[in-house]
């Protein structure tokens, strides 16, 4: 038989399948824009195929993408090089340029040294962030953005990465390309879109998608849950690391993974079990896998890009409230009154148990013994107990952020701030009250005595007044920060030691009026320099309830805060 041409071979190939987009003016736009670039000027050669890299065996592939991650960190410590000491004009011309006629003589390898450095440093899970000391946090410049949405209840960020080189096979270049996207989820069954690129600017809402009592499933069973909404209370949302899915889950007990452009949903798990409710999610950096913390104590994994289940994780004695993960394959999830944190290790099928859940009477006591006097006699003289400070016992560990694969900073309803170590099952550090004491009550409100001296003494002098819960906690991955949120008005940022042993306070944030839900983070700007940008979803009451009763000043909405940082 006579070897078939290649136009042949073209024509007989199968369709290839189709990308789920939203069919929108402004895509089919762009579309035919990056047509004509490609007619004008661009050729054929420079757009990425599969042809181009049919015949490559796995050792050229490996080699392929090592020179193009070079490339970009060339690319990043040269325009690092030549963009202080440009003028407005010369940043002008320089952009006209053109940009491969790049000299490998001026590149700095010092910066390319650092960057692989980190990249080695994150891969093994340690810090490698130290930029407490480099924050400009007295110049933050902080803004709140009312919404009207009823009560948010959670927070996710997508945040491209600043060095992937990621482009469209069909139009050469990505279509949100640089651009930080954040989703929120509220009460009302409503999920909202913003962008959040301009740091100098509010979040803009671009979509928003609502569900209703018609997503209420018919069937009885818990496998026919799969209405495409949803029908109760969103409790959490979670971005995946490659932007084109948004997971939402709540009080109906199941997962939607909706398409991130046009907020269409496009798969819905259910949790098949009648007490599924999901409390959590997070996804692992750079993988399509998803942790779920549920309602029936269970941990669930999913695929995302297969829409499937991996497998379950049983331990907690509790409801699984919270849940966090970074780059390996591994999460940390709270177990609420329980009392216990539980740091998971999927792939070797093992876990390590932390235990919390501080007793007044054990402390009361412990301080007895620290501050006793012993005598001359040998008789020891304990000191009075209504000296001692107010011990609060903890009921339940409610929110978990994971600092680096080994150590992570927990939060619970008496104000403790714990961290943790896998070294010890124990918190290394605790910060009792880290939000302070909310307003003791007056002695008309708890007592109905007629006489003002008895109603003092039931007071307790103040004794009942309660700390602020922690409500939300979050650690920059891979840093020495990381930010709590209470309903005492603020955001606090806490700054870890060099010996990753303690943290102490390093700023307040005011102008947080109401309870913080979900506290995020996300950053822009060139290597070394970055700009970071706090946000927070904000409510008049907490996401699991309404036991707060009414919060002063509480409003609905997203709190920001932009901090730069210095290079020195």
């Amino acid at each position: 038989m006579s070897k078939r041409t290649r136009d042949e071979r073209e024509r007989s190939k199968p369709p290839m399948d189709e990308e789920i987009t939203d069919p929108s003016s402004n895509e089919e736009s762009e579309v035919e824009d990056n047509t004509n670039d490609v007619l004008e000027g661009r050729n054929e050669d420079e757009l990425d195929s599969e042809e181009e890299f049919e015949g490559e065996n796995p050792a050229d592939k490996r080699r392929r993408l090592a020179k193009q991650y070079l490339e970009n960190l060339k690319t990043e410590a040269n325009d690092i090089d030549q963009t202080d000491e440009l003028s407005a004009d010369q940043k002008t011309k320089q952009i006209l340029d053109d940009y491969n006629n790049f000299d490998a003589a001026d590149l700095d390898k010092d910066i390319i040294a650092a960057r692989l450095k980190q990249d080695v440093a994150e891969q093994q899970g340690r810090v490698y962030r130290f930029i407490a000391d480099k924050l400009l946090v007295t110049e933050a410049k902080t803004t709140f953005t009312r919404v009207g949405d009823k009560n948010l209840t959670g927070l996710s960020c997508y945040q491209p990465d600043l060095n992937k080189f990621d482009t469209d096979p069909k139009t050469g270049k990505a279509k949100n390309k640089g651009k930080i996207f954040a989703y929120t989820v509220s009460k009302d069954l409503q999920l909202t879109k913003y962008d959040v690129t301009n740091f100098n600017e509010r979040p803009r809402k671009m979509k928003y998608v609502r569900g209703g009592s018609k997503y209420i499933p018919e069937g009885k069973h818990e496998f026919e849950n799969t209405t495409e909404g949803h029908c109760d209370e969103i409790l959490t949302v979670a971005a995946s690391p490659d932007g084109k899915y948004i997971v939402t889950g709540g009080r109906d007990r199941k997962l939607i993974v909706w398409s991130t452009e046009s907020l269409a949903p496009i798969k819905v798990i259910p949790t098949k079990d009648r007490h599924g409710e999901v409390l959590s999610l997070a996804f692992r950096k750079n993988s399509d896998q998803l942790y779920v913390a549920c309602a029936d104590f269970k941990i669930r994994t999913y695929s995302i890009n297969q829409f499937s289940q991996l497998e379950i994780l049983y331990g907690h004695h509790d409801i699984v409230i919270d849940i966090s993960a970074l780059a390996m394959e591994r999460c940390v999830t709270v177990g609420a009154r329980d009392r216990t944190a539980m740091l998971w290790k999927i792939p070797d099928e093992t876990r390590l148990t932390f235990r919390g859940g501080d007793d007044s009477n054990k402390m009361l006591k412990k301080w007895m013994r620290d501050n006793a006097v012993e005598k001359e006699d040998g008789t020891v003289e304990y000191p009075d107990e209504s000296k001692a400070p107010t011990f609060v016992s903890e009921g339940s560990i409610d929110v978990v952020s994971m600092i680096d694969d080994s150590h992570f900073v927990t939060g619970s309803d008496n104000g403790n701030l714990c961290l943790w170590a896998t070294s010890k099952k124990k918190p290394i550090h605790v910060e009792r009250a880290a939000h302070g004491n909310m307003p003791a009550p007056t002695n008309n409100e708890i007592s109905g005595e007629a006489d003002s001296e008895l109603r003092a003494q039931q007071l307790q002098g103040d004794k009942l007044a309660h700390p602020y819960w922690i409500t939300a906690v979050y650690a920059i991955p891979y840093s020495n920060i990381f930010i709590s949120g209470s309903w005492n008005g603020s955001l606090k940022l806490w700054k870890l030691d060099e010996t990753l042993r303690s943290f102490s306070l390093l700023t307040e944030l005011n102008g947080c009026k109401g309870l913080v839900n979900k506290i995020q983070c996300v950053e822009s700007g060139r290597h070394g320099r970055e700009t970071f940008r706090i946000l927070a979803s904000v409510s008049k009451e907490h996401r699991m309830g309404r036991w707060n009763g009414h919060i002063p000043g509480g409003r609905n909405g997203i709190y920001s805060a932009v901090i730069e940082q210095t290079s020195f």
